[in-house]
């Protein structure tokens, strides 16, 4: 099943008066699309994580990789997986962001590859058709008053959900008022985890720890940059909190080295960011090797979304679901038909072949991507 064709499309919308988070204030959101077209008729989708540029990533797809994966075979996704990582990602290579390229193009693979095959993209994964516990996460949450973001909380345990996620990385005294207030206000029953958007210093974390476990969190996201691991391991092993991180670490090798050094408790890989369904599924299997959960973080449009739905169905270290909160999201609700919702704090995959979705092309000049970072 010969692949004929490679394409990505950025997509971007504007955004007004947003709640802030740690990354900063957004005055937009970005997404890539990846389509894959094959010799058969068969058409598949997969999402790119933006990398704060949108354009340059989509280019990257267009100019860098469709060469390297147009003429090979669809249905080999671990080869065509090795060819792309061996000529652009081993030496050389754009960094990160080749990473997320490659991610769109491998995702779409699978979309692929599970309609030429009729079946859903969980059960070429070998896994079976479940309910998945998910959290009120994603854009939503942000830096608010405490009053308004319990508002906002409460909102989302009156629509079933048992677990949500706030936005930290503000200042420490913000941060725990904010924390305190939707504790206080939400009772013991609800799971809170907070995210600090990699925002925290070590001393920060030190005036905070105390805080956070006195309201009991589910978790605590990303408080460090990526490559201060010795901090993740510092406090990972003072604290009975778990620890959370790996949306900004890539494929299984950075991956590795948050569990080796156990740093993480629970680890994050987002299928549009490290390096699509193929390492995605690698990475969680690794983590179950030494027996850490696996909670994907989930991009912006529904396609990643979809994908990872499907991976929870198929890890046999499944944690949670991130449910992406915000209000406004063409990307998650116009983008695509057929994805699935949550249900009574619950989400499960569609039985549709390949993820399962229909992609509205019309979408793609309705919402032309803007170049630029997301955040200012």
């Amino acid at each position: 099943m010969k692949i004929t064709d490679v394409k990505a499309f950025a997509l971007s919308f504007k955004l007004e008066n947003a709640p802030r988070r740690g990354v900063g204030q957004p005055i937009k959101k970005d997404t890539v699309i990846v389509r894959v077209k094959t010799e058969d008729g068969i058409v598949g989708y997969g999402e790119a994580h933006h990398a704060l540029a949108p354009t340059l990533v989509a280019d990257l797809v267009n100019t860098n990789l469709a060469p390297i994966v147009v003429g090979c075979n669809a249905m080999e996704v671990e080869e065509i997986w090795n060819r792309i990582y061996l000529k652009q990602g081993q030496t050389h290579g754009p960094g990160n962001a080749l990473y997320k390229a490659m991610s769109g193009v491998d995702v779409a693979l699978w979309d692929v590859r599970g309609k030429a095959l009729k079946q859903p993209v969980y059960r070429l994964l070998g896994g079976a058709r479940k309910k998945t516990r998910a959290y009120a996460g994603g854009v939503c949450m942000g830096f608010k008053p405490p009053p308004a973001l319990l508002e906002e909380a409460q909102s989302f345990v009156d629509k079933g959900f048992t677990a949500i996620k706030l936005r930290m990385g503000d200042s420490v005294k913000n941060d725990l008022e904010r924390v305190r207030a939707v504790r206080k206000g939400l009772g013991d029953a609800i799971d809170i985890a907070v995210d600090m958007n990699t925002r925290y210093s070590f001393l920060d974390m030190q005036r905070a720890l105390p805080g956070f476990e006195e309201c009991r969190v589910f978790w605590i996201e990303e408080p460090f940059a990526p490559d201060a691991i010795a901090d993740y391991t510092h406090f990972n092993a003072r604290t009975h909190v778990p620890l959370a991180a790996g949306e900004n670490h890539f494929l299984r090798y950075q991956a590795r080295e948050l569990l080796e050094k156990k740093a993480v408790d629970v680890i994050q890989p987002d299928p549009c960011k490290a390096g699509g369904i193929t390492e995605t599924k690698k990475i969680a299997d690794l983590a179950a090797a030494f027996r850490r959960a696996f909670a994907p973080h989930v991009g912006m449009s529904a396609i990643d979304s979809a994908a990872c739905v499907h991976l929870l169905c198929a890890t046999s270290n499944a944690l949670i679901y991130e449910a992406d909160g915000a209000a406004f999201n063409p990307f998650r609700d116009d983008l695509c038909s057929g994805y699935p919702k949550v249900v009574d704090g619950y989400i499960e995959p569609s039985e549709a072949p390949g993820l399962g979705l229909e992609v509205d092309e019309s979408m793609f000049a309705k919402w032309p991507g803007i170049a630029g970072p997301c955040y200012v």
